[in-house]
């Protein structure tokens, strides 16, 4: 299925709102997935990315169960941002095992995106390859900015 101009056009415009997250956050990778049938997107796969120079990619990435994922399921049960400052010594919950042996994240931020009764529609990450990372207040309101911009842009979560 080809993507409409009006899709192409909001997923350029969510990847400099990922561009900016990255930036605020120091991180390496910053990833979007959304639910959103009309538009062609599911979480397994990412609909918008930042990256630095010489990160791998997630795009077109889509093996992973991420609904099944630990890291989801506790976003679904607790509805807030899950802050994983290391992710090389045994983290609860463990994210998916690929993120770490394939895509070589250690650290990572997960901003849900939820609907007005609760329901997760999707979520923001932001991965640091480099090792382990300290998240600071200031990175955490960066995730919130970077929530409310892509639900601006796409009407969908908070």
């Amino acid at each position: 299925m080809e993507k409409s101009i009006e899709v192409a056009a909001l997923e350029k415009r969510l990847d400099e709102v990922l561009a900016a997250l990255l930036k605020a956050t120091h991180g390496s990778r910053s990833t979007l997935r959304i639910d959103d049938k009309d538009r062609g997107w599911n979480v397994d796969y990412v609909c918008a990315e930042a990256l630095q120079p010489g990160v791998r990619s997630l795009r077109g990435e889509g093996s992973i169960d991420q609904r099944a994922a630990a890291t989801v399921q506790w976003m679904v049960k607790h509805k807030r941002t899950l802050v994983q400052s290391d992710l090389t010594n045994d983290p609860d919950p463990a994210p998916p095992s690929a993120l770490l042996s394939v895509y070589a994240a250690k650290a990572q931020l997960l901003g849900p995106l939820l609907e007005r009764h609760g329901y997760l529609a999707g979520w923001i990450s932001v991965h640091y390859v480099d090792g382990k990372h300290a998240i600071t207040a200031d990175e955490e309101r960066a995730m919130d900015q970077a929530r409310a911009d892509v639900a601006r842009l796409t009407g969908i979560g908070t």
